[in-house]
């Protein structure tokens, strides 16, 4: 299991690093199709897709919430290779795994109930796949916990993995994170720390958990966040992309640099193709173009490399239950073709937008 040892509780400022206890867990089976998908390579700049979805998880109808067929404000998804999805079913306090093709979910974490035990979520916000396990961010707990990435139905136990000293700036401490991703290359997993204006590393090489973005006081300069939501690993160019949700733009850091790059977004907030608003998920192809869940602006944007705007790629950026709209996305993914997948939060639903030109 994974647990922090220190019971040194510091501020931000004081403290940079502490040391956890890590033994790493045994793998049978590779999640490397899982978390986030990196796009094959496309010719990014002329793909377009379909403007009409197909709902393949969830309905608007909100008439009964709890059941296998229903979804409640999910917040994050993973995709394997064969078009299997995990998704944290937010409101509900559960995770779902949907069969591809299938009509209803398996319940592989929690029970629909909200609780602080080992296997309930106060929101399961969060989730990522490693090594045999299903990392879960849950949110109203402030903690996160790893459960084993069965596609079968249950409700284990997790093991907590962060969080056992309650909400704080401290780093044995977290809160709110709504979002978390994996470098499998480096073995480090990324958390963002949203009320802490920080991302957190774990590294399970050293055994440290680090402060590495962020100053947690929020901020609109290039060492700062204000609200950090999505974030997503180019492991190829070690990087780290983050939605700065308050600040309207999504930040490039380098690996050991605390010093942004605005890649997309952060003229104030707005409708028009060079700004966002409140953005969430964000996702990366190999070419190091990046996606962008546009949350209340209701569509998913796509910004290429240095460009100056962005190109609205689906929803039309006006909330609705229809299915060429969205109502407040928030986190996108990729299948291996090029499908795009958005949780369209507010609808309950997890909506496909099927790649109509690959571009070439």
């Amino acid at each position: 299991m994974l647990e922090l040892t220190s019971t040194n509780v510091q501020s931000v400022s004081q403290q940079e690093k502490v040391t956890v206890q890590v033994n790493v867990l045994p793998t049978n089976i590779d999640t490397n199709g899982l978390s986030r998908i990196l796009l094959n390579p496309l010719c990014a700049e002329n793909a377009t897709w379909k403007s009409q979805a197909i709902t393949v998880v969830g309905s608007t109808d909100r008439v009964n919430p709890l059941s296998r067929s229903h979804l409640k404000s999910p917040n994050d998804m993973l995709i394997d290779t064969n078009g299997n999805l995990y998704i944290a079913d937010s409101g509900n306090n559960r995770i779902v795994y949907w069969p591809v093709n299938a009509t209803e979910g398996r319940v592989v974490a929690g029970t629909g109930v909200l609780g602080s035990w080992n296997n309930l979520f106060k929101y399961a916000a969060a989730i990522v796949a490693w090594k045999d396990h299903l990392f879960v961010s849950d949110l109203g707990n402030y903690r996160i916990l790893a459960f084993p990435l069965s596609t079968t139905e249950g409700s284990p136990d997790g093991i907590t993995v962060v969080g056992r000293y309650g909400a704080g700036p401290a780093l044995n401490q977290i809160n709110s994170v709504y979002y978390m991703s994996v470098d499998r290359k480096r073995e480090l997993f990324y958390l963002s720390d949203f009320e802490n204006n920080r991302i957190l590393k774990l590294n399970l090489t050293d055994k440290s958990l680090e402060l590495v973005v962020g100053t947690g006081t929020s901020n609109s300069n290039h060492v700062s966040l204000n609200l950090p939501l999505g974030i997503t690993v180019d492991e190829t160019s070690g990087s780290l992309y983050v939605a700065d949700s308050r600040n309207h733009r999504v930040q490039k850091f380098n690996f050991n640099s605390k010093q942004g790059i605005t890649v997309a977004g952060g003229i104030n907030f707005g409708q028009n193709l060079f700004q966002l608003y409140f953005p969430s998920g964000v996702a990366i192809d190999q070419r190091g173009n990046v996606y962008v869940a546009d949350s209340a602006n209701h569509r998913i944007v796509q910004w290429l490399v240095n460009a100056q705007q962005g190109r609205v790629i689906a929803g039309t950026g006006f909330a609705g239950i229809s299915n060429t709209q969205l109502n407040y996305p928030v986190q996108l993914k990729f299948d291996i073709h090029h499908n795009l997948y958005v949780v369209d939060q507010n609808n309950d639903r997890i909506q496909r937008f099927d790649l109509q030109y690959n571009g070439c």
